[in-house]
């Protein structure tokens, strides 16, 4: 894992919404002295509870939960500026021998976790003509013709003017592209 002082275990659970990561991290957590770092990029909100199967403050008791309803629904939130958060509450458990169970359902939070690569590397993203720097002034119809284009299923899921998902799912696709030719770059 990028950018911590040590390297020390690290629990990733990934998975949809309802698929039993919360059970399973509590779990994990009692029996391993853990803390959950929360890696869903809505329930880092505060007030959308039901919407996002956010643990209850029930659950919430068994064991420290960090970046979760930590923000105010108006607020926007990048992942780098989740991953430099998550960076630091990360070390902060390691370095009271606590084990970190990073417990979530955004794929791209994780992956800028795991591979630094992924975000770091704006020139890629810019360069590459996908999405330019100024991707939040563009009409939603021409990130949505984008998205189109790139995968029509997604894109008729999604309705033209639900502006914030779309440029997360065109940062999703450019990601995994990335990914695959870092991959690509390394077998040849």
């Amino acid at each position: 894992m990028i950018g911590l002082k040590r390297n020390l275990p690290l629990v990733v659970i990934l998975g949809s919404t309802g698929s039993g990561k919360t059970k399973l991290s509590l779990e994990l957590a009692q029996k391993f002295d853990g803390e959950i770092v929360g890696a869903d990029s809505m329930q880092i909100y505060k007030g959308l509870d039901i919407s996002t199967a956010k643990a209850t403050p029930q659950e919430q008791s068994v064991a420290p939960h960090h970046l979760i309803d930590i923000l105010d629904p108006h607020e926007t939130f990048t992942v780098t500026q989740y991953r430099n958060k998550a960076l630091n509450v990360i070390q902060d458990i390691l370095d009271r021998n606590k084990l970190p169970i990073v417990v979530g359902g955004t794929n791209y939070y994780i992956e800028a976790l795991l591979w630094k690569i992924l975000i770091d590397n704006d020139q890629y993203v810019n360069t590459h003509g996908i999405l330019p720097h100024n991707e939040h002034e563009l009409p939603s119809e021409v990130l949505h013709q984008k998205l189109k284009d790139l995968d029509p299923k997604m894109a008729m899921r999604l309705h033209p003017n639900n502006k914030r998902k779309i440029i997360r799912l065109l940062l999703n696709i450019i990601l995994k592209i990335f990914v695959v030719c870092c991959i690509l770059s390394l077998l040849f």
